[in-house]
């Protein structure tokens, strides 16, 4: 056909191709070359696709072997069929088929999608600077027979304010912290060997890691203080106040303030230097991933610090429980733009007296946590509700009957309990929904109408690959990041680890083991795990542009503001979350539940 198109017509072809984000970067002369080998025509019903095609007008699905929906190409998009593939048209299409040379080129100047820290800002920081270049050494160690006053006489001496232990499985780590609450506090005397007030094992970490990487171990952990390794020696120590100088306002000093809060307010003060401290950490070249981690770790502090003002106000009440958190602070993706979401499990077989103490405990941090800057839930899911208060029996007989019966509020309910996660007390997450997963795997019924939940959020892109916004007010022109990019990607991601009843909570988690396990295959696993990636990475972003100019966070934004990669990275991603729900709904045979 090549030579015989009029001028006019290879032209077209031609901007077809350049407007293919497959052809992207590929220069004009060469597109030029593919176009001559192209073959138009229409797609009326399921056919063996023989090539790489691009498709002109409709759409047309990709079909594997067994007749599983594979690819959704929509009007202006490539796709490059497999061998034994078919494809149909969702309506009729009009396909443009390359030969071998054209679809050749595809891809072949495009950008890697992934997570760009913004231009600004400095990298010789927490990110560029190795453990290494700020520890302390060489480190002392005492011997575990050796006595607390003697160790708190040599850490004086050295001005440190911490001594490695030995011990037969690693070294301990006996702090000046640790010396004033499990001695001094609870009135052992001086001579108490360190073996019984030291932490064993200690964390530590290698000389080469970041200093960044330290510092969320460090929040994860609740430790101020980290032996440094090379190999199996202990080369040094590093401390909080080593990053928190290095950083200025870091999250560590933001935990720290939390820790020495001793009110509400101080608690409160203490989170107004969040948004801040979380702009520095983007703008310092963290990931996405780890600044919500950050986020969350700081919001599981406030509530436990939150807890223990309580008790100090109303007294400890009587029993073992457990306090949850539910959605992103439980993935470990929350952002500072976040509510509550938060649940109690009861000391078995609490009595009337015992619950409503437990009541007004729960009653006094949800109200800490909105005067801290954590709005109500709107939807109720907090710990003074008592819907999300139970013993661990009553737990388990709430959510027997989300899976049970499966109606549209219990699918919502299940949604948010499936990812849980323990902030403190004396239960797992598995003693909590071990007996519900293994129900979910075992109930077809649920697992389908939960498999319609995964594929209800659909992502804003129209029918011509345009990035859908809203179209009134407030935000009008504008997308929802966390609608429109998380929640149906956190949607999938769930359903196949509840499918299967695995223990992962959160989403990357979840991606990388549904690939694993054969849920979903790797490419379509990466594509959705880099473009969540991106997606958490503009909505951390857009809360810190929001702080920096004192304007309302929102999770909306402009996509005509965004760089021209970022909106065809998003379209990218978009199209594949389409692609997940097509095979969800096909697998689940959705469209036949009643």
């Amino acid at each position: 056909m090549g030579d015989r198109l009029p001028p006019e017509v290879l032209a077209d072809l031609v901007d077809l191709l350049a407007g293919c984000r497959a052809f992207e970067g590929v220069p004009r002369q060469q597109l030029r070359g593919a176009a001559r080998g192209i073959e138009v025509g229409y797609l009326a019903a399921a056919e063996d696709a023989p090539g790489p095609l691009v498709v002109m007008r409709g759409a047309l699905r990709v079909l594997d072997p067994a007749g599983t929906v594979v690819d959704v190409v929509d009007e202006g998009e490539y796709a490059a069929p497999g061998p034994s593939a078919r494809v149909e048209p969702v309506t009729s299409a009009l396909v443009a088929w390359l030969d071998e040379s054209a679809g050749a080129l595809a891809w072949s100047a495009a950008r890697d999608p992934s997570w760009r820290a913004p231009a600004t800002g400095s990298t010789t920081r927490l990110h560029a600077t190795p453990v290494r270049a700020v520890m302390s050494s060489p480190v002392l160690m005492v011997e575990p027979s050796v006595t607390c006053r003697e160790a708190a006489v040599l850490m004086r001496e050295q001005r440190v304010s911490s001594v490695l232990v030995a011990g037969r499985d690693g070294p301990g780590v006996l702090t000046d912290r640790d010396l004033r609450s499990r001695l001094v506090a609870e009135g052992r005397p001086a001579d108490t060997v360190v073996a019984e007030v030291a932490s064993y094992p200690a964390l530590v970490v290698g000389a080469e890691v970041t200093c960044a990487e330290a510092q969320l171990e460090m929040l994860s952990a609740g430790v101020h203080h980290l032996p440094v390794t090379e190999g199996d020696r202990v080369v040094g120590m590093v401390t909080s106040t080593d990053l928190q100088t290095l950083e200025g306002r870091s999250p560590l000093a933001v935990r720290a303030a939390v820790d020495r809060a001793g009110s509400v307010d101080q608690v409160a003060a203490a989170m107004a230097e969040l948004p801040g401290s979380v702009a520095r950490m983007l703008g310092d070249g963290a990931g996405p991933h780890e600044a919500g981690r950050v986020v969350a770790t700081v919001t599981d502090r406030v509530q436990r610090k939150l807890l223990d003002l309580a008790f100090d106000d109303l007294g400890r009440p009587e029993g073992r429980f457990a306090w949850l958190c539910f959605g992103s602070q439980a993935r470990r993706e929350q952002t500072v733009l976040t509510d509550q979401d938060t649940g109690l499990v009861l000391p078995e077989g609490a009595d009337d007296t015992q619950d409503a103490a437990w009541a007004a405990v729960a009653a006094w941090v949800t109200d800490a946590l909105e005067r801290v800057g954590y709005p109500r839930c709107r939807g109720g899911v907090m710990a003074s509700e008592p819907l999300w208060r139970h013993d661990m029996a009553g737990w388990h007989a709430r959510l027997d009957a989300l899976v049970r019966r499966p109606t549209e509020h219990h699918l919502l309910e299940s949604a948010i309990v499936f990812d849980a996660r323990v902030v403190t007390g004396s239960v797992t997450v598995a003693d909590l929904l071990g007996p519900a997963l293994a129900g979910a795997v075992r109930d077809a019924t649920f697992r389908g109408r939960l498999a319609r939940v995964a594929t209800t959020h659909r992502p804003p892109l129209g029918f011509l690959r345009r990035l859908t916004v809203e179209h009134r007010g407030e935000h009008r022109g504008q997308l929802d990041l966390k609608k429109g990019a998380l929640l149906p990607v956190a949607d999938l991601a769930r359903l196949t680890a509840v499918a299967r009843g695995g223990p992962e909570v959160g989403t990357d988690e979840r991606l990388v083991a549904a690939a694993e396990t054969g849920a979903m295959s790797r490419e379509l696993s990466g594509t959705l795990r880099a473009g969540y990636t991106l997606a958490l990475g503009l909505r951390l972003q857009r809360h810190a542009e929001l702080f920096a100019a004192g304007e309302p966070l929102s999770n909306h934004v402009d996509p005509t503001e965004l760089d021209p990669w970022v909106r065809a990275e998003l379209r990218e991603y978009f199209r594949a979350v389409r692609v997940a729900q097509e095979h969800v709904a096909s697998t689940y045979l959705v469209g036949m539940l009643g």
